[in-house]
């Protein structure tokens, strides 16, 4: 019965996140004491749109954490907004999905983690897919496609360049690159990005990661007999996936830290039982403990 529940409440929350309404926003909360104010501002992300004053929130998704909101110069949210009082200007809003910018270590190379989150006359936010391009050199071919949010544009463009990979120690590079390329349909996988295209090169200086990755549970994994202990690898959903059992061996007893703005976990892996460390974003759950929607 409760496979039952979760399955039907799943299917609704997929129906209702892949609408055809859903809109992208950066938010501010309204900090005004009089008798009209409190709520929040919204604005629509790739747009010169006033902000729209939202007194009404509603989300029926328990993972999302409308507290994550408050993180406001690193926050895109998205959901369906209605026009509740339109002499006072009044709009509700069904709160979908909470993206949160992924950090950047300090370094003079740079400056995005300090951006707020406007609209640039170069820049534009969007989602990374495949183009369906096909050609015969490789070189120069427009491979990908870059999905302006809010907007039905698209350009294709040949190649990207990101500063994430090069500048976060342990970062999980299989996991970020398939939340990079959007591959799925699913709502959630696929990362914004914030970059501008010039000569078929997409240049991203920030990229933002659902916050309810992963969405469901991570499998069950499989123990070992005695005197041997399990390994794991990873898939790009970040769980732990079992490998093989194994006799512990000697290991470095070392432990890295991770960046500001990172969480540290572990695995042990083949072929000792040694624990293999991972930088993962804090805005993102610990894949062990997520239960499902």
């Amino acid at each position: 019965m409760r496979i039952l529940i979760f399955l039907i409440i799943l299917i609704l929350i997929i129906n209702i996140t892949n609408g055809s309404d859903e809109e992208y926003f950066t938010v501010r909360k309204d900090l005004r004491k009089c008798a009209t104010c409190g709520g929040y501002f919204f604005k629509r992300i790739n747009s010169d749109e006033k902000e729209m004053h939202v007194t009404g929130l509603s989300l029926i998704n328990a993972n999302l954490k409308p507290n994550k909101m408050e993180d406001e110069k690193n926050v895109i949210i998205s959901g369906d907004i209605t026009l509740t009082d339109k002499d006072q200007g009044f709009y509700s809003f069904f709160l979908k999905g909470i993206h949160h910018r992924m950090v950047l270590p300090p370094s003079d190379d740079n400056k995005s983690n300090s951006k707020n989150l406007k609209n640039s006359t170069s820049e534009s936010y969007g989602f990374i897919s495949n183009s369906g391009t096909t050609c015969i050199q490789a070189k120069g071919c427009p491979i990908y496609k870059f999905s302006k949010i809010n907007t039905n544009e698209t350009t294709n463009f040949a190649t990207y360049t990101e500063p994430y990979t090069s500048c976060v120690p342990l970062l999980d590079k299989d996991w970020f690159s398939s939340r990079l390329i959007k591959t799925d349909t699913s709502f959630y996988v696929g990362s914004i990005v914030l970059g501008s295209i010039s000569k078929g090169e997409l240049t991203i200086s920030s990229i933002f990661v659902n916050t309810e990755d992963p969405a469901l549970p991570c499998p069950e994994n499989p123990s070992c007999p005695g005197g041997k202990i399990q390994t794991f690898t990873r898939s790009v959903n970040r769980c732990p996936i079992f490998n093989k059992c194994v006799n512990r061996g000697v290991c470095h007893l070392g432990i890295p830290h991770c960046p500001v703005g990172y969480t540290s976990y572990s695995l042990q892996s083949a072929p000792n039982g040694c624990l293999k460390y991972y930088c993962d974003p804090d805005s993102l759950p610990n894949p062990s403990t997520v239960l499902g929607p």
